[in-house]
């Protein structure tokens, strides 16, 4: 079975090889852990969006993902497992989840997965026993049917203009929106993202031209980007800046 992480912890502080520690005591030599990253810049759940929404679904069917993106931790929100095109995530009922429709969301009875968990580690004492329960019973061991609380961060098509947010800025200072594809590549006449405008859309990045430029990136989403340049320092873009597409 695959069970993977993605975290906001750095390679600081020990916390990614205590979570690796309890899951091998728990599944032994049924598990195949895979670090997606934990370089998710601190506290930000919709940067952990885009990588739940993008980077999981390369994992085969009944994989287990637990993301740990937590500003809230020890705080009244919710821990949620969610089944999502055929595969689980555990992680805190934040916008990490904001880029996903889930079949099925259970919140996760803490009582049930452990009395006495540490506050200020829920990862630890929360999340990966209750990934465990998951992997042996099945998502419906873990509690009660739910909804999500955290909003959206789906675009929205109002007559002949689709609005988005910027979601994700690489490493690279590209800045990727959560606009696909097929939402409007053949049909556009303007994309607009602060003061930039686009007409057409470059095929690459080595395009080479002092330009900024409009790509679909490899997950099929529209970013922005200079030649070998930060699209994000440059353009002064940042998380959940408006993006506005015009429609022919």
């Amino acid at each position: 079975m695959i069970l993977t992480l993605t975290t906001d912890f750095s390679d600081s502080g020990g916390f990614a090889a205590r979570l690796k520690a309890l899951i091998l005591k728990l599944f032994k030599d049924d598990v195949t852990i895979v670090d997606v990253t934990h370089n998710i810049s601190p506290f930000n759940a919709v940067e952990a969006a885009y990588i739940v929404r993008t980077a999981l679904l390369a994992f085969e069917k009944g994989s287990i993902h637990i993301v740990v993106v937590d500003p809230g931790v020890g705080s009244s929100r919710d821990i949620v497992a969610v089944k999502f095109q055929s595969s689980y995530i555990i992680a805190p009922d934040n916008e990490s989840l904001s880029l996903i429709e889930p079949e099925v969301v259970i919140r996760i009875d803490k009582e049930k997965i452990n009395p006495e968990p540490p506050k200020t580690f829920e990862g630890y004492g929360i999340m990966v026993p209750a990934a465990y329960r998951l992997y042996k019973q099945g998502i419906e061991s873990l509690g009660k049917p739910c909804k999500l609380s955290s909003p959206k961060l789906f675009p929205v098509k109002r007559k002949n203009v689709i609005r988005g947010k910027i979601v994700y800025i690489d490493r690279f200072g590209n800045c990727i929106t959560n606009i696909e594809e097929h939402l409007f590549a053949k049909w556009f006449r303007l994309i607009k993202v602060k003061s930039f405008k686009f007409e057409k859309l470059n095929k690459t990045y080595s395009d080479k031209t002092s330009s900024a430029m409009a790509v679909i990136n490899s997950s099929g989403f529209l970013e922005f980007s200079f030649y070998k340049d930060s699209f994000h320092s440059k353009a002064g873009v940042n998380y959940l800046d408006d993006v506005e597409i015009v429609l022919e």
